[in-house]
This record gives structure tokens, C-alpha cells and sequence, in this order.
């Protein structure tokens, strides 16, 4: 059970909504550990699930109703952890609220949704983030500042793939409706990436998907066209084993790869460089505790006084690259 320490008088009041596995072992305890948060309250549809996450994170009011958690006057910013597809309405619900959200990934499931909630922020002069926890990972910044010095020259392709094997069918994410499926559930992070990579948007994109009973994409294969001969090849499988979250990035000078990119754990980061003429250069990363990282991140966000790690407009990207590859195919 995590234990979390006195907070200071200035620490972020947070609510969680949502007692999601990974708001129960992973952010909830971040929140708990971080200095600079204070957890008060959680919400959650499961009361005995809500109540063992708030007895772990040191909160001491459970809501039945998320609202009841958006109106309580002692939270200044909520962590959404519910299943993807009621992300953009609660984080919406939130900001009329008055509170800065954090959001799990994929903020949203359209980008239509992403827009509304990018403008809506504006407008309440809140912070909304994503939940991509891999950007702040020492080894991801590394990673990016390579690139853009010019380690593998002009880049050519992204790479990735994301997979573990989810066979469940009660699983939320294997509900259409609660918008499931491997590509909005990982593959978000890899699209995320080559946006970053390219600093841009693609132009087109195409996709094979492999999809379940329940309607939802179980295996997704797909390549995103940034224009200029420039590609993004995804792979998201609910099919597969996790073995790893590679990402590699080539170039005309040589290539750069991350071995666990996306879900490095706490374990040591491995960053490759392999040049044209054959030279391999390895730098290691200690490990880190990402979602500690990311809170901090976002409480500096709050305050002003540190720089974004993942903005709206990523988040709205992220969409439109995704809507290229569920689109409805034409003939030409």
C-alpha cells in the first residue's frame, strides 16, 4: 500500500476520477509520492475499489458520482483515468468546473473532440495534458535532441511497435463503444512520436486491421505518410506479446533507436546510434519513475513555472494522424 507523505501548504489539491488499474499502481501512487500533490478525493462507480485506491493514495473523501468530485471546492485539478471514450466529455465537465486535467491517453477518440477540448481550455484558462508519461523519460528527450542535431541526417522513417496480449472480453477496452481497440490504446503513443519526430502532421495514411467479436481492432499494421518520402510505420496488437517498445528512427546518416520507448518501467534506458559507415554507439539512462515525473512536470505547468511536455495541439495531432487510419477506404 503506498503511504503518502505530508504535503505542503502550496501542493496541487487533486481528485481522481476513475479506479482504473493504472490510476491504482501507477499514477495514484506518483500523486501520493510527489511533494508537490496532495490527493483529497476520488471518485469512482466501484465503491470498494474507490475506497481501497483512496486509503493508497492518502485521500480522505470517496464520491459515487464523478461531478460530486468536480464540484468539491478542496480540488484544484483532476487525474481522468475512466475508459477512453468518456475522457473528452468529464475533461470537459472538468474545465467548467474550474480544474486542470490530467488526462490517461487517448485524451479523446475524435479529433473533433480534441479541438472542442483544446478551445475549451482556452477559454477557462486551465491546463489539460495528456498522459504520455514516455515524454518525459530522460531517455526520450535524449533521444529528440539527437535527432533534431542532426545524428541520422534528414529522417526518413519512424518505426514502432506496441503489444501485450488482452484477452479478456469483459476487458473496457475491448468495448467498441467505450472506445476500445489496440490502435487508440497504443497506437496513440506511436503516432504521438513520429508527429514529434517530424514536427508535423501526415497527409495521408493506410491501416490493416484484424478486428474481434466485439467490433474493435485486435492487431493494427499501418503506415502514415508525412510527405516528401517521409513515412511512420505503426504495428498495435492486442494479439502479441509485450517483447518490447522499440522505436527507431532512420535517416540518410544512420539510425537512432530507444529499446523501451514507450514502457521502459524503472529499468535502465538504452539509446543506439548506428551510423552510415557502420559505428555503434550506446548510451544508457538510469531508470526513472516516469509517472512521477509527469506529475511534477504538470504541477509546473500549473504554476508557470516550467515548459509544457506534451501540449493541445499534440493531442489534437495525435487525433488527426488516428482518423487518417480508421477512415473509410474509397476507390480511386
Amino acid at each position: 500500500m503506498t503511504v503518502s507523505a505530508p504535503a505542503p501548504e502550496d501542493a496541487l489539491r487533486w481528485g481522481i476520477l476513475g479506479a482504473a488499474r493504472i490510476a491504482e499502481h501507477f499514477v495514484g501512487p506518483a500523486l501520493a509520492r510527489s511533494p508537490h500533490a496532495a490527493v483529497r478525493a476520488v471518485a469512482s462507480r466501484r465503491p470498494e475499489a474507490a475506497r481501497r485506491l483512496a486509503e493508497a493514495v492518502g485521500a480522505s473523501r470517496v464520491h459515487s458520482d464523478y461531478q460530486a468530485l468536480l464540484d468539491d471546492p478542496d480540488v484544484d485539478a483532476v487525474y481522468i483515468a475512466l475508459p477512453n471514450a468518456l475522457h473528452a466529455p468529464w475533461t470537459l465537465a472538468a474545465l467548467v468546473a474550474g480544474k486542470h486535467v490530467l488526462c490517461e491517453k487517448p485524451l479523446t477518440t475524435t479529433p473533433h473532440d480534441a479541438e472542442a477540448i483544446r478551445s475549451a481550455a482556452r477559454e477557462a484558462g486551465r491546463v489539460v495534458a495528456e498522459a504520455f508519461m514516455y515524454r518525459v523519460h530522460p531517455q526520450f528527450a535524449a533521444f529528440v535532441e539527437r535527432i533534431r542535431a542532426g545524428a541520422v541526417g534528414e529522417v526518413r522513417s519512424v518505426e514502432a511497435a506496441l503489444s501485450f496480449v488482452l484477452e479478456d472480453p469483459a476487458d473496457i477496452r475491448m468495448s467498441d463503444e467505450l472506445g476500445g481497440g489496440a490502435l487508440l490504446d497504443l497506437g496513440c503513443y506511436i503516432a504521438d512520436a513520429a508527429n514529434l519526430v517530424y514536427d508535423g502532421l501526415p497527409v495521408a495514411g493506410s491501416a490493416v486491421s484484424h478486428r474481434g467479436d466485439s467490433g474493435v481492432d485486435l492487431h493494427t499494421c499501418a503506415v502514415l505518410d508525412y510527405g516528401r518520402g517521409r513515412t511512420a510505420q505503426l504495428s498495435a496488437s492486442f494479439l502479441l506479446p509485450w517483447h518490447d517498445s522499440r522505436l527507431v528512427v532512420r535517416g540518410d546518416k544512420g539510425s537512432l533507436s530507444l529499446d523501451h520507448c514507450f514502457n521502459p518501467g524503472t529499468g535502465e534506458g538504452r539509446l543506439t546510434l548506428l551510423t552510415a559507415d557502420g559505428h555503434r554507439e550506446l548510451t544508457t539512462y538510469a531508470g526513472v519513475d516516469m509517472y512521477e515525473l509527469m506529475v511534477d512536470r504538470f504541477v509546473h505547468m500549473v504554476s508557470g513555472r516550467g515548459e509544457s511536455y506534451v501540449t493541445l495541439d499534440d493531442s489534437v495531432g495525435v487525433q488527426q494522424a488516428l482518423a487518417l487510419l480508421t477512415a473509410p477506404r474509397t476507390d480511386r
